[in-house]
């Protein structure tokens, strides 16, 4: 009771930044459905909610609003276009300065989860720009979800009610900075009210932390994941870093939260050191490295390592590339030290010309398991196996508003090479006669082992008046399973819908009617969201 009422108390406390502006300028640098990513993050000051344009070929050809970001990157939605994003389209907008310079992130960037959208500010130019007599300054984002899902049969039906909290708080004084970031739901089956006593508690607390952060030294307590080395994980302990020029080097050690995140559990114990190098020139070099232990009790669980790299190469190629190494291997009942690749990711992005883009990938994976689980599980019963696969993409921008996709990823198998493959083709038309109107078209391949998979989907996106945004979309697939030569089909008819009530208030709902397995469902998410 007491932390709530604390917590209410903060969110009363909100004050002004006296700031300037400043332009930034970065590149396009992936594309995803209906997400755009760019080379602009927090070290630029870029904060949530920030309006960036995309320009190519000096001409202005998009509006993006700035949804969530790291350091050195940032997810936006497409508020308005003239016609497609293309990857290495160049990015201009304005972020907020203050006396002391641009609004910096924290040495050791401890990482936010995508859709927290927080900018951890610097706290000792946020502090000096706060009206006298304000000691803290908040910001962050409040969410009101329903979501639930109807069958015909009462008994299958799911109702989850929830609450999104974000926060991220600087004081005035002293360099000290909270982040928070929580989901608080839960979860009723069959004919039971979500807000009954039966309905199963899912909350989630993803971040929860206290940090001294002075732009050279970091230290930090509560629920972290760095973000120099995500791949270290959530850590209930303490993280400590410091900044020598490019470079940051810190480690974190504590407990690792158990599955649920709403308690700390003390039977993993996780150490760890990271590094990371960044550069700020116009090549946006960077790379990080990690080492991590677990132990389960005070026995060793897990041994690991890994590197992560992200580099605009030229304006015209982008390199990302992660890799995580398993240092241990189980032999009967121990582990004995046996380098081997656990994941590996890497793609290389080329524009070749203004309007087309080629894209070459690789990706690996293998199952790896806490010795703990698997201790007494014979060795012949662990999959070890390295599955691989590689793919290339293609984007080409047609005149007239028109943009041609195509991704095709065979997998390692068995059989020949390609045997297992999945293939994504798309034909997108922006903007039809002026009208605001957008259409996009798919078709799907895919097969592997089992099932065989072919579908096609259709939507149409409209802007209203800038401030209502709606979607309609029709999906089909049809599946085959090789063992029994059954055939199966699928098809989900639905929308979205986004509206911008005020400057910091937003509705979202979407709605999908789905035909599975001969089983029917309706499936329906609404949240209020508030930002402050």
């Amino acid at each position: 009771m007491r932390f709530t009422v604390v917590i209410i108390a903060c969110l009363l406390v909100v004050a002004r930044l006296g700031a300037g502006e400043k332009p930034v300028r970065g590149k396009v640098t992936y594309l995803a459905a209906g997400t755009i990513y760019t080379s602009v993050g927090r070290e630029q000051g870029l904060r949530d909610s920030t309006l960036l344009v995309v320009v190519s070929r000096k001409d202005t050809i998009a509006t993006l609003r700035v949804m969530a970001f790291s350091s050195q990157s940032s997810s936006c939605l497409v508020v308005r276009s003239s016609r497609p994003v293309t990857i290495g389209d160049d990015v201009f907008g304005k972020v907020v300065s203050t006396d002391s310079g641009i609004v910096r992130s924290d040495s050791a960037g401890i990482m936010h989860p995508p859709d927290m959208g927080i900018a951890p500010v610097s706290t000792f130019s946020a502090a000096s720009a706060l009206p006298k007599g304000d000691v803290l300054e908040l910001h962050g984002r409040l969410g009101a979800q329903y979501i639930t899902t109807l069958y015909e049969q009462s008994a299958f039906n799911v109702a989850q009610p929830g609450v999104v909290l974000s926060l991220h708080g600087v004081m005035r004084d002293v360099p000290l900075r909270l982040d928070m970031y929580a989901n608080f739901k839960s979860l009723a089956l069959g004919g039971r009210s979500p807000l009954a006593r039966s309905a199963v508690n899912q909350s989630r607390v993803y971040g929860l932390s206290l940090s001294y952060d002075d732009n050279i030294t970091v230290a930090s307590l509560g629920r972290i994941i760095p973000f120099s080395s995500p791949s270290i994980g959530y850590v209930d302990g303490a993280l400590l870093s410091r900044k020598f020029g490019n470079v940051v080097i810190g480690t974190v050690a504590g407990y690792q939260p158990d599955w649920t995140m709403r308690s700390v559990s003390t039977d993993f114990r996780k150490f760890a050191v990271f590094a990371q190098y960044s550069s700020f020139d116009r090549m946006a070099f960077s790379m990080s490295a990690a080492y991590a232990r677990t132990y389960y009790r005070s026995d060793l669980d897990r041994e690991a390592a890994s590197l992560l790299v992200n580099s605009a190469l030229t304006e015209n190629l982008y390199l990302y590339g992660n890799a995580e190494l398993d240092l241990r291997k189980k032999l009967g009942e121990g582990l004995i030290l046996s380098p081997m690749i656990t994941s590996a990711y890497g793609t290389l992005y080329c524009r070749i010309i203004d309007n087309f883009t080629i894209g070459l990938g690789f990706d690996a994976a293998r199952s790896y398991y806490s010795f703990e689980a698997v201790r007494f599980v014979p060795d012949s019963l662990l999959v070890n196996t390295l599955r691989s696969g590689m793919m290339v993409s293609i984007s080409w921008y047609i005149p007239g508003g028109f943009t041609l996709q195509d991704s095709y990823a065979p997998r390692s198998s068995l059989g020949p090479f390609g045997q297992e493959y999945s293939n994504s083709s798309a034909l997108n038309v922006v903007d039809i006669f002026s009208t605001g109107v957008s259409l996009r078209c798919s078709y799907n391949t895919s097969r592997n082992e089992f099932t065989m998979l072919a579908g096609y989907g259709l939507s149409a996106q409209a802007t209203i008046a800038r401030t209502v945004d709606l979607t309609l979309r029709y999906q089909e697939n049809g599946y085959t399973v090789k063992q029994t030569d059954q055939h199966l089909r699928a098809t989900s008819l639905g929308g979205d819908l986004m509206i911008f009530l005020a400057r910091s208030l937003t509705f979202l709902a979407s709605y999908d009617r789905r035909n599975d397995y001969g089983m029917t469902s309706h499936a329906v998410f609404a949240e209020f969201g508030f930002r402050f």
